[in-house]
């Protein structure tokens, strides 16, 4: 066989959690290719399909870790140049924050990552909250591969026809969109999220802030499998509105007046494992626990007609471009 003589240098970045992780450079230079050559460019390729499909989902979250977006990126430079995926998966979670009653439902989800490390993401929140998250990455990898930093949109979803009858029966709340930032740093197999979202549409007129935190447990050409964890503090106002109980959101629901005041809401623990079945379909699964806290965990919402243990469940297949 003919050598052609070239010279290629190949990274792959994995995003877990909004953040990047070296775990493979590969540089040839001045090799024949040969059949045994031929092998290993596939290999690289698939490796590569994996880790766009191994999405560390908190769709995961959703809607997060536990209200299933269990999401959050794992991509980076796909090939040499760009590439994401898109996905949909069924979730089973909590149909409230602190309801001990279950729904399941669809959940889409997608990233597109550039070859110079930023990126567009649509993934969730964590913890048994039911949002949509939209985030980008604004910092390249010349500037830094180790920090991401960029704004973020999400979408609340409202809290209307829930199956307990007292809750129900409470004012609805409306659907709210929230405005932020977030910042992420990888060191690694470890990485660290922090973001912040406030109230940009009037209905809680609240904030959180969330920190995520990410392990990468195993990782090979077909398996992914990370451990996730999470805490969320919530202002007063979004306190109030998803925990309180007063004379403006009573309803005819019968619950005793409760002011919910601001603190360290929820905390959580989930385990997110993908499988690449080929170059570019594969499948996600996610379960977590998330154990609500402070005046969330006291508010009769949670304490009397729900309970502060929260589990989720998502499956969900992904295909890689």
């Amino acid at each position: 066989m003919t050598a052609r003589v070239q010279s290629e240098t190949r990274k792959i970045t994995i995003q877990r959690k909004g953040q990047r992780q070296k775990v493979l450079c590969i540089e040839n230079r001045y090799s024949a290719r040969s059949g045994a050559d031929e092998h290993e460019r596939e290999s690289t390729e698939m490796s590569q399909k994996i880790q766009v499909v191994a999405t560390g989902m908190a769709v995961v979250f959703t809607f997060g870790l536990s209200t299933a977006m269990a999401i959050e990126g794992i991509t980076g430079d796909v090939a040499p140049g760009s590439g994401g995926f898109v996905g949909l998966g069924v979730a089973y979670t909590p149909d409230y924050e602190g309801s001990d009653e279950y729904e399941a439902f669809p959940i889409p989800f997608g990233a597109y990552h550039w070859q110079s490390g930023r990126y567009v993401e649509l993934g969730g929140t964590a913890g048994s909250e039911q949002a949509v998250r939209l985030k980008a990455n604004v910092i390249a990898d010349d500037m830094s591969s180790a920090w991401q930093f960029g704004p973020l949109l999400q979408y609340r979803l409202k809290r209307d026809d829930v199956e307990n009858t007292q809750v129900d029966n409470m004012k609805e709340v409306d659907g709210a969109t929230e405005a932020g930032a977030f910042v992420g740093f990888t060191a690694g197999l470890w990485s660290a999220n922090l973001s912040f979202a406030g109230d940009v549409s009037d209905e809680h007129d609240g904030y959180l802030v969330y920190l995520d935190g990410s392990y990468s447990l195993f990782a090979d050409n077909t398996m992914h499998l990370s451990l996730d964890t999470h805490i969320t503090y919530a202002d007063s106002n979004y306190m109030e509105t998803y925990f309180g109980v007063d004379v403006k959101n009573v309803g005819t629901s019968g619950l005793s007046n409760y002011k919910a005041s601001s603190g360290i809401k929820d905390a959580g623990l989930a385990l997110t494992g993908s499988y690449a079945f080929s170059k570019t379909w594969g499948i996600i699964g996610n379960v977590s626990y998330t154990r609500m806290l402070n005046d969330a965990e006291d508010s009769p919402l949670v304490n009397d007609e729900g309970t502060e243990n929260q589990l989720g469940a998502l499956v969900a297949v992904s295909y890689a471009f």
